[in-house]
């Protein structure tokens, strides 16, 4: 298997991994479609909650991380995550990240 892999997070039950066409389009996959090692679907799943705790529910707009170190920290373990999913999958895979988009996409 191959394709191209983007890991960008999204509010509230996703994984944070989405598969990309030769047009760019997302669909949105889960670390079992990609035969992701058990250990890694955890620390992704890990990750991924961290970033649904931050989510404001009375006004979606104000989600942030307490401060600037702990949302380095967040950006870095995904950077991290990246290149471990890189590795798994393989060269017939490209990963990228895109982990500050979340800050202007719209909120459920």
């Amino acid at each position: 298997m191959s394709g191209t892999l983007l890991i960008a997070p999204a509010w509230l039950g996703l994984s944070g991994l989405w598969s990309l066409d030769a047009k760019g389009r997302r669909k949105a996959v889960d670390a079992e479609d990609l035969d992701l090692s058990e250990d890694l679907a955890d620390r992704l799943e890990a990750w991924m909650d961290e970033f649904d705790a931050i989510y404001d529910e009375d006004d979606a707009a104000r989600s942030r991380f307490p401060g600037p170190a702990e949302q380095q920290a967040w950006e870095a373990e995904g950077a991290a995550i990246a290149r471990a999913v890189a590795a798994e999958l393989g060269p017939d895979w490209t990963v990228s990240t895109d982990l500050t988009g979340w800050q202007e996409m719209p909120k459920p």
